[in-house]
């Protein structure tokens, strides 16, 4: 019994100190907060409470999902998927977008096909569609409005050193399109892994899940 327990004693400190190193050069933890902006605009790929593990190191590229300081509080955050580098130009209508001249849309549903979030104005339970976007060389998930918002057509010009933004839910977004373009050294982590979702543990659905 004795040495039963004083292995799992080495395996538990094997691991800690793993994660400790980790932590220290590669990755760090992070809990989406409930911030009613925040939360619609993740979703559908993350929502308020998700733990998620973060790449710290490495160049992200087009396509990937962001953490950057937020450039109008740079005490939050803002998340955004990286839809132009320098010299792009980026193009957006609702839930459209429009890169260089190619277009980045929904190719197919979601396996739920749709969600619900909170407005982040008035609270109220909203339900939105999801589809799939390919970009990147990845893809993602998407959300959008059966009957969409207005809106008004935007194109902006990436400029040097700067990374343009868009959310993953396209309607109620919080991007560059509120924004403006970030630059690329306050986006220091890239969300990759949700350990586990605002139930907890017992989530299956949510536990251990890698995000795209």
């Amino acid at each position: 019994m004795r040495k039963l327990v004083k292995a799992l004693l080495w395996i538990v400190g094997i691991l800690a100190v793993t994660v400790g190193i980790l932590r220290l050069t590669l990755i760090d933890f992070w809990t989406v907060p409930d911030d009613p902006i925040l939360g619609a605009a993740v979703a559908p790929t993350m929502a308020p409470g998700d733990v998620v593990v973060l790449l710290t190191k490495g160049k992200a590229g087009f396509g990937d999902l962001v953490r950057c300081a937020d450039p109008e509080n740079p005490a939050k955050f803002v998340v955004g998927r990286i839809a132009g580098v320098e010299g792009d130009v980026v193009e957006t209508v609702g839930a459209s977008l429009k890169v260089n001249g190619q277009s980045y849309n929904g190719q197919s549903a979601c396996p739920k096909t749709n969600y619900t979030v909170k407005h982040p104005t008035s609270g109220a339970e909203t339900k939105l569609n999801c589809d799939v976007v390919t970009m990147g060389g990845g893809w993602h998930y998407r959300g959008s409005s059966a009957k969409p918002f207005p809106s008004t057509p935007k194109r902006a010009e990436v400029g040097p050193g700067m990374l343009y933004l868009v959310s993953d839910d396209r309607e109620f977004h919080d991007d560059s399109r509120d924004f403006g373009s970030v630059r690329r050294e306050t986006c220091k982590g890239r969300p990759f892994l949700r350990l586990l979702g605002s139930a907890g543990w017992a989530d299956d659905d949510q536990r251990m899940t890698f995000l795209h």
